[in-house]
């Protein structure tokens, strides 16, 4: 059984996207990993895949050696 995709990425990705979205759009900064984690109710591993996975498909990117380094490329419309 195949995941439901959401122009190229899986819903719970899509998911991920949008809360990482809804908290920089409301905070003015992207989440850390922890606290993407406690607003997706994952493991820090989870959430740490799932941002990894967007990294790939590019919608995000990450920033090194910054905190909050997460940086929205593309977003669902």
């Amino acid at each position: 059984m195949s995941k439901k995709k959401t122009e190229g990425i899986t819903e719970p990705q899509a998911k991920t996207l949008r809360m990482i979205c809804e908290i920089l759009d409301a905070n003015g900064l992207p989440p850390t990993v922890e606290e993407a984690a406690d607003a997706l109710g994952l493991s820090h591993a989870s959430a740490h895949e799932q941002i990894a996975q967007l990294v790939r498909k590019e919608y995000l990117r990450k920033e090194e050696r910054k905190a909050r380094s997460i940086v929205v490329i593309k977003r669902l419309d």
